[in-house]
């Protein structure tokens, strides 16, 4: 009932009853039900889409602080809806009765505001994974988290200790991409460190460099804002820094961070094998976060090297990302370096429309015709193909058959 109320389209429906799972079942035989959440009064039935139908129940003890150890039915729907987490989530709908509003949620949604159902520590020590979700509410929905309810999010945040990382994976993930992330980011950090505590180093950490108005973490958040709400670019501007406190310099000039783009993207990598993410995930957000720093002179040849390198759909996005990294950064020259990044935008979407040679399968020649030229079938093969490609790409040879071969020959006597 929230979004509906909010004025939003509803993703799901879930719809409770004071009907017995069987009774569910027996109602619904003509569709295809699925029961695998029965011990939890849960029958989902597929019509045009899935509707999970719940008999009213009362939870026991969280004793996992995640799933209760068992649960009760009931006939009252008051005590159904006292299981749950967040009064804006309590709110039923009638076709008879419109809404029954037993917990205040939709006076909570009229004033933005965030409140746990009851004692928030109990709510919290049911399912730690609550207090992930209020912060990402929060950082969704824009709204403010309440007193208690967040002074119960400091006390209990050791419990997300107790939650599978890829729950907290799932959760976060939302968090970064919400409207509000950088508030929530801001103001939690110390949450965060539970589950990710390569950002303590970064909290209050000075740069000291003409360049940057923030401390390292300040920075990072502000620039996780300035970029569009999709996860592998939230997650590289969250992580894009972790590496700088860990190479500090400082000398008359100022602060320096030599190589933080490699240890930001080790750590990357670090961060998101333990939170479980997919190895492609992992992979475009370290690789990602490893060019953030790169210098890219603003020629044809330089961005035609970039997108040999990563590729043309990773140079669009680390644009985007050197875009809201400069908009973090010391005003004085934010607009001369915006302006570099959209020529570099403007070069990069020229050469992907000339249709250019940047992969081996499209070099006119192939492994066969170097065996066939008479080289040796081993490792020269490969490496005279990525030669080839590379000056290619540079433009300092055509990508014509017999120019290739011809340097083919050149070259087997040199590589």
């Amino acid at each position: 009932m929230r979004d509906s109320l909010m004025g939003k389209d509803a993703n799901d429906y879930d719809v409770t009853t004071n009907a017995l799972p069987v009774e569910i079942a027996e109602c619904f035989k003509d569709h295809t039900c699925l029961d695998f959440g029965m011990k939890h009064g849960t029958i989902t039935v597929i019509m045009e889409e899935k509707v999970e139908i719940t008999t009213f129940r009362i939870d026991s003890e969280y004793k996992d602080n995640r799933h209760p150890d068992s649960v009760s039915f009931t006939d009252s729907l008051f005590e159904d809806t006292c299981r749950r987490d967040f009064t804006i989530n309590a709110i039923a709908y009638s076709p008879k009765e419109g809404y029954i509003d037993h917990h205040n949620g939709i006076s909570d949604i009229k004033n933005k505001v965030i409140r746990t159902v009851g004692d928030a520590e109990e709510r919290f020590s049911e399912d730690a994974l609550r207090i992930l979700r209020a912060l990402r509410f929060a950082s969704v929905l824009g709204f403010d988290i309440e007193e208690s309810t967040e002074k119960a999010i400091r006390t209990l945040k050791h419990l997300l200790n107790n939650i599978s990382a890829e729950r907290i994976f799932t959760e976060f993930t939302k968090l970064l991409c919400g409207k509000n992330a950088k508030y929530v980011l801001e103001e939690f950090h110390e949450v965060f460190e539970v589950f990710i505590p390569e950002l303590v180093p970064m909290i209050g950490f000075e740069q000291n460099n003409p360049h940057h108005i923030y401390d390292v973490y300040k920075h990072t958040c502000v620039s996780l804002g300035a970029i569009e709400a999709e996860p592998i670019l939230r997650w590289v501007m969250f992580l894009h820094d972790t590496g700088k406190p860990h190479c500090y310099t400082e000398d008359e000039k100022g602060g320096h961070f030599y190589g933080h783009y490699k240890i930001s993207s080790d750590i990357a990598k670090k961060v998101l094998k333990r939170l479980k993410a997919s190895n492609s995930f992992t992979d475009e957000v370290s690789t990602l976060v490893y060019h953030h720093d790169s210098v890219i002179p603003t020629t044809e040849k330089s961005v035609r090297r970039l997108i040999f390198k990563i590729g043309y759909p990773r140079a669009r996005l680390l644009f985007k990302i050197n875009r809201a990294d400069a908009l973090a950064q010391a005003p004085g020259q934010i607009e001369q370096r915006l302006e570099r990044i959209s020529e570099l935008e403007r070069l990069a979407v020229k050469i992907n429309g000339q249709n250019e040679c940047f992969h081996l399968n499209k070099l006119k020649i192939n492994g066969n015709d170097l065996l066939a030229l008479g080289l040796p079938r081993n490792k020269i093969i490969g490496k005279i193909l990525n030669k080839l490609l590379e000056e290619v790409v540079d433009k300092s040879l055509e990508n014509e058959r017999e120019a290739l071969i011809k340097r083919a020959l050149e070259l087997k006597d040199i590589l």
